[in-house]
């Protein structure tokens, strides 16, 4: 009996953790427009979902591209589901899964170091496994974490002409409700960079051990796109995380 256990496990390969979502398309992969966009021989173009990588013409797009065909171009993959199942250009929204080897695609990009976990509130499947193999590649200095321009950000660097998709760590000076939201400060006087959760995502936080007010004085990581405003929004618990204090 524990051989066979021993063999289940081994049959699983690094994607086994996709089975616990919904099964999805399978077809072989013919073109890879970027570092998260294939597509398939049935003519399916897919995003990958829960990562985010450059864009072509920005540092570090075309390694991306570079490493996500070394994975999957000309092979068969299996597309998997644990969120909604297509963006507003029609892309599947999907993990996925070499068929030979069973090879977790995302997973292995994080691993690398050529993307970063991303998640949405309609989204967020296999969060906490993301995170943990974007930290390994992370302290490692691996793809994307060699380059100046996706460093974890301190909030003193998030200026107000800051834009894209951003990853900021700080310990949370005030936490105060507005009417656009609660405001997570990182200074006393409530300057420069601030986090901001929507109020409808105030329930998901307080159910994720995550209340906003037990938050003052926590140290976290938060990760998503900063506004005009140099605030980033923040509307499910996921891009937040809580970190020991050092």
């Amino acid at each position: 009996m524990a051989l066979a256990a021993l063999l289940t496990l081994a049959g699983c390969g690094e994607g086994g953790a996709l089975d616990r979502l919904a099964a999805g398309e399978t077809g072989k992969v013919v073109s890879v427009a970027s570092g998260d966009e294939i597509a398939l021989d049935n003519g399916l173009q897919v995003r990958l979902a829960g990562v985010e990588t450059p864009w072509m013409d920005e540092p570090g797009g075309p390694g991306a591209q570079a490493d996500l065909s070394r994975l999957v171009l000309g092979h068969a993959v299996q597309l998997f589901y644990g969120g909604a199942r297509r963006d507003p250009r029609g892309r599947a929204l999907a993990q996925v899964r070499l068929v030979d080897g069973r090879v977790w695609v995302e997973g292995r990009l994080l691993r690398d170091g050529w993307a970063r976990v991303r998640t949405f509130a309609d989204n967020r499947a296999l969060n906490a496994s993301m995170l943990n193999d974007e930290a390994h590649a992370r302290k490692a200095r691996l793809g994307l974490w060699a380059m100046p321009d996706y460093e974890v950000r301190l909030p003193q660097e998030v200026s107000r002409d800051a834009h894209g998709y951003q990853i900021v760590e700080g310990r949370v000076a005030s936490v105060t409700q507005a009417r656009g939201g609660t405001y997570l400060d990182f200074t006393k006087d409530h300057s420069g960079f601030a986090a901001v959760i929507d109020p409808n995502a105030v329930g998901d936080l307080t159910a994720a051990g995550m209340t906003p007010s037990s938050l003052t004085g926590r140290l976290i990581r938060v990760r998503g796109m900063i506004g005009w405003d140099g605030q980033m929004r923040i509307d499910h618990p996921e891009p937040i995380e809580l970190l020991k204090d050092r």
